[in-house]
């Protein structure tokens, strides 16, 4: 019984409960490459529809980027939702960072 204690359980896919769907780092970072990388398909597929006006397809961009965040973490697939939050954000950084470098609120 001592020995049982002492023993490391090995993790492989077909033991993975479902509260962890990842059983290694590289299915991890693939997920999150995934949802990083998939989300930039969204704006390339409406580039395709030209007449859609920008206000409309923001709106509907934004709709359809968190109804995917919130399916892969109901799927607990958590890293491609943490890699569409990323990508998502990163505009958010660029403009917030080009106004500290203008030298105020730029209002």
């Amino acid at each position: 019984m001592e020995e049982n204690k002492n023993q490391i359980e090995k993790v492989t896919y077909e033991n993975v409960s479902r509260a962890d769907h990842y059983a290694k780092t590289s299915q991890k970072v693939g997920d999150f490459f995934l949802g990083f990388l998939g989300a930039l398909i969204l704006p390339f597929a409406y580039s395709l529809i030209s007449f859609i006006p920008v206000f409309a397809f923001f709106i509907i961009s934004v709709i359809i980027l968190v109804a995917l965040c919130i399916l892969f973490f109901k799927v607990d697939r958590r890293f491609i939702a943490i890699g569409i939050i990323s990508i998502s954000l990163i505009p958010v950084l660029v403009f917030g960072s080009c106004l500290l470098l203008l030298g105020g609120s730029g209002f």
